[in-house]
């Protein structure tokens, strides 16, 4: 790829020098949506429509969901990040930020740091959404090692999984595949903290999310060489399936109006 500063989407040299200062060209901001376990891309579409023009929301597909329904879901982080992360790469056409909510968080954050490490490109942002930084201990007791009918029942009453993902009779059963892998991902991952990335963080919960504490939250100010904030916003783990007015503020006020300010185009002022 081009080291000329032609390439829109901010660049490092790597391994680990400062971003800042990079002159960053293009008229929008592409937004990378990483989803909650048990849920599909279909969640975010949405938003591409509210955030239009100045924010380019792109949700990410997991294999076994969706329109990649027909692929195998994937168990372990390593192949999954082989999937993604070449993807986004191509995409990252305009400066980008990622936001991931759940496990999505810590794929986000995995996702940024690759970008950074084997494509040198760092994101304006990186949100991570209702899920304590990868180093603390787990609140919930593992279940994806138990028999089918255990797991669905518990998993049918886990608070990071939506209740909409077992609204209709046999849907459970149907995503059984895409919860188990979910799960096992979750279950099995290994925080990297040497994975430090550029990009300044945003962690974010609802007011009323009990997993997620204060110090879950704060906990990711470890993983960015940059600036970090916590925020909490009104609502439970799912606060914007009911209102998702105050997020799209956020990423409004973060990105439109920061990404003006570099590029010099006109933003029309716009809340939610």
């Amino acid at each position: 790829m081009d080291r000329e500063g032609n390439h829109r989407a901010r660049r490092i040299d790597r391994p680990h020098s400062h971003p800042g200062g990079l002159r960053m060209t293009g008229t929008s901001v592409r937004l990378f949506c990483l989803p909650y376990a048990g849920a599909s891309a279909g969640v975010y579409l949405p938003w591409c429509e509210r955030l239009q023009p100045h924010i380019a929301v792109t949700p990410l597909e997991l294999p076994g969901r969706g329109s990649r329904m027909r692929e195998e879901p994937r168990r372990r982080l390593e192949p999954l990040l082989h999937d993604l992360v070449p993807t986004v790469a191509r995409l990252c056409d305009r400066p980008f930020a990622l936001y991931g909510h759940g496990f999505g968080a810590v794929l986000a954050y995995e996702i940024a740091a690759r970008l950074e490490w084997d494509h040198e490109l760092v994101a304006e942002r990186l949100y991570v959404s209702g899920y304590p930084a990868p180093h603390l201990p787990p609140r919930e007791e593992p279940i994806g090692h138990l028999p089918d009918e255990e797991f669905l029942a518990r998993a049918g009453h886990h608070p990071r999984i939506h209740p909409g993902t077992f609204g209709e009779a046999g849907l459970a059963r149907l995503q059984l595949p895409v919860l188990r892998a979910d799960f096992a991902l979750a279950e099995s991952y290994e925080e990297g903290l040497d994975n430090t990335v550029h990009a300044p963080v945003t962690a974010l919960a609802g007011q009323d999310d009990l997993t997620v504490r204060g110090a879950d939250l704060g906990g990711w100010r470890d993983y960015t060489r940059r600036s970090f904030r916590a925020r909490r916003l009104p609502g439970g783990h799912f606060h914007w399936h009911a209102d998702e007015r105050p997020l799209l503020n956020v990423f409004v006020d973060d990105l439109i109006r920061c990404n003006a300010a570099h590029n010099r185009f006109p933003v029309a002022e716009r809340t939610f």
